[in-house]
Order: C-alpha cells, then sequence, then structure tokens
C-alpha cells in the first residue's frame, strides 16, 4: 500500500496566493495524501479560504490558532498529523500536479528515509525565474552530514556547491522526527529555522535520496520575510551564525562548516546593507558602522581565506575589514550593493 503523506501548510495573510497553492495540492496525482492548513491567526480572508477547501475535501483539514510564527505553526501541525512521511508547503508558492508522487518514488519501496528534491523560483505573477535542479545521488548514512548537511550550510570559499536548507519538497520520516522529538525552533528566535530543524534531523537518517526533479515552486513574494527590510537582521544574522558555529562545535564537519557558515553570514551582511537603502543616509550610515564594528564578523573575516572570494565579494569584504562605512552607506543608497 502506498504511504500516507502528510503536507503541512502553514497560513498567514497569503490570500493573494492561497487558492492557488491549494489547487495544486488537491490536484495531485498521488492520492494518499491529507494535508493541513494552520491558520496562523491570519487577519486576511485567509482562513476562510482554508475552511472552504476543507469543507469540499475529504483529505483537508482547517485549523485556527492564535499567532505565533512559521517555526512553531509547523509543529502545531506535526502534532496533528497521521503520515507515515511529511512535507511543507508555504501558502504562497505551489507544486507541479506530480511533486508528491517524485518525492514517494524516491523512497524506494522504503530503501531511503528521506527525499530532496530540486525547486523553480517564480516571480510574483508567476514568471519562471530560474531553476534548481540536484543531479540525482544517494547518501549513505556517514556521507550524509560530510556531503549533504554541509553542503545546506552554504557555498564553500572555492565553489558554489550548495544546497538549499529548505523544509518544503522535502519528504521526511515521521518516525525518524517523532522518535527523536524533533521540532522546529521559532524563526523569531532563530532567523534561519529550516537549517537548523535539518541539521537536527539529519543526525538519524540512514539513507537520503536527492532526486532532479524540480517540481516546487517557490514564489518571490515582495511582502514575505525575506524580502521586507528589518532593522534588526544584521543582529538576527550574526546571532544565528554564533548559534550555529556552537551547535556544530563538537561535529566532524566543524571547521568546513564554519567556513560555509562565515560564506552565508558574508552574503546576508551584504543583503543587510543593501537594504540600508530604505533609510535616511545618516541612519544607514550609523547601522553599517556597527555591522563593520561588529566582533563576530571581525573574526569571520579574520579566519576565512578571503583570497578565494571572487573580485565582487573581496571588494566587499575588504571594505567591511578597514571599515569603509560611507563608501558601503553610499553604494547601497545607489543600489549596486
Amino acid at each position: 500500500m502506498l504511504p500516507l503523506v502528510s503536507i503541512i501548510v502553514p497560513v498567514y495573510n497569503v490570500e493573494k496566493y492561497l487558492i492557488e497553492c491549494l489547487n495544486s495540492l488537491v490536484n495531485q496525482t498521488y492520492s494518499n495524501i491529507e494535508i493541513l492548513l494552520i491558520d496562523d491567526g491570519s487577519k486576511d480572508s485567509s482562513g476562510e479560504i482554508c475552511d472552504d477547501f476543507a469543507a469540499k475535501y475529504k483529505n483537508v483539514y482547517s485549523y485556527h490558532k492564535k499567532n505565533s510564527g512559521l517555526g512553531l505553526t509547523r509543529n502545531y501541525g506535526m502534532s496533528l498529523i497521521k503520515g507515515e512521511y511529511v512535507t511543507f508547503v508555504d501558502s504562497d508558492d505551489y507544486l507541479d500536479k506530480d511533486a508528491i508522487s517524485c518525492l514517494v518514488a524516491g523512497l524506494d519501496k522504503g530503501k531511503n528515509d528521506t527525499v530532496i528534491g530540486g525547486f523553480t523560483k517564480v516571480s510574483d505573477t508567476g514568471k519562471k525565474l530560474y531553476v534548481e535542479k540536484y543531479s540525482s545521488q544517494i547518501f549513505a548514512e556517514k556521507d550524509i552530514y560530510t556531503k549533504l548537511l554541509v553542503k545546506m550550510l552554504g557555498s564553500s570559499p572555492n565553489n558554489h556547491d550548495s544546497i538549499r536548507p529548505s523544509v518544503w519538497n522535502t519528504l521526511y520520516s515521521v518516525n525518524i522526527i517523532k522518535k527523536n522529538k524533533l521540532s522546529f525552533v521559532s524563526e523569531r528566535e532563530l532567523i534561519s529555522e529550516d537549517i537548523v530543524w535539518d541539521t537536527d534531523y539529519y543526525r538519524f537518517c540512514k539513507s537520503v535520496q536527492l532526486i532532479s526533479a524540480a517540481t516546487y515552486y517557490y514564489r518571490l513574494n515582495p511582502t514575505s520575510l525575506t524580502q521586507v527590510y528589518k532593522e534588526d537582521r544584521f543582529q538576527k544574522n550574526v546571532y544565528f551564525f554564533e548559534c550555529m558555529t556552537k551547535k556544530l562545535r563538537d561535529s566532524i564537519i566543524y571547521e568546513e562548516a564554519k567556513q560555509r557558515l562565515s560564506k552565508n553570514l558574508f552574503i546576508n551582511v551584504r543583503t543587510a546593507i543593501s537594504q540600508e537603502k530604505h533609510n535616511t543616509f545618516r541612519s544607514g550610515y550609523d547601522h553599517i558602522k556597527n555591522m563593520c564594528n561588529n566582533l563576530t564578523l571581525e573574526q569571520a573575516i579574520e579566519n576565512y581565506p578571503i583570497k578565494k572570494l571572487g573580485k565582487s565579494q573581496l571588494c566587499f569584504i575588504l571594505m567591511i575589514k578597514y571599515k569603509m562605512s560611507g563608501v558601503l552607506t553610499a553604494l547601497s543608497k545607489l543600489g549596486v550593493m
């Protein structure tokens, strides 16, 4: 018998995209699924849309709760699932009709406990922007941390050999989750809750299948958490870096993980500086000056082989290193960061 797959969809103020997302789920070619819609205190019509779909489809369930954020809403959903496997779908995204079938096929009748697929990035209007496909391969237990998870932490100094650390378009073993009492941290506490989850989860895997299908459509939503300006974005990225390096300190991948996390930190700092264009020059300058003087960032740069970076990245890091706050502020204002 085909395994039951639980699909958890956290929902918050996405009435513009939700119907397209839910239509893509109820029309999956893989039939043995349950769809849990978790309305996280939406203030628009999202909750009503969830109820309408639950009333129309027997395998769709609608729940409503007080707002707590994405990570904790996923936890709420996991407390309700009945499936052998679980996957997560963001409510502004959508799936190809064969998405779940492709993931289940990757299980190879239970030989693999986890399956990871690629994705297609689309614009707000659904225009295809980018396709990330992975070469089909299997990671045995001894290679899962050293050859798979490490790539989820960011790219190495020498190349862009990273794998997006997202929980969507990944099929997880419910048995592993429940046996080891795994749960998400709140993204309000750690900005990249997905990779924290993956770091915990993959410790217990025996065999992970990477598939080449890119059947998940990830929407570049201009109102999403990753796109909106947040004054504390820099501080949260630094805190995340500190927590992850501490978390992996005793692991066999620590040295490589630290370099990959450092490179990812540099990318996030560049984004934070770029978004200072929304402030006045004085306010942006003060924020960027504080970034340049941050001790954790200084140490990350000091311990990183910056000469291996590309010219643009190297130039940016040198401006940080030599505290060229005024130049960085001007570049931010010009929109060339």
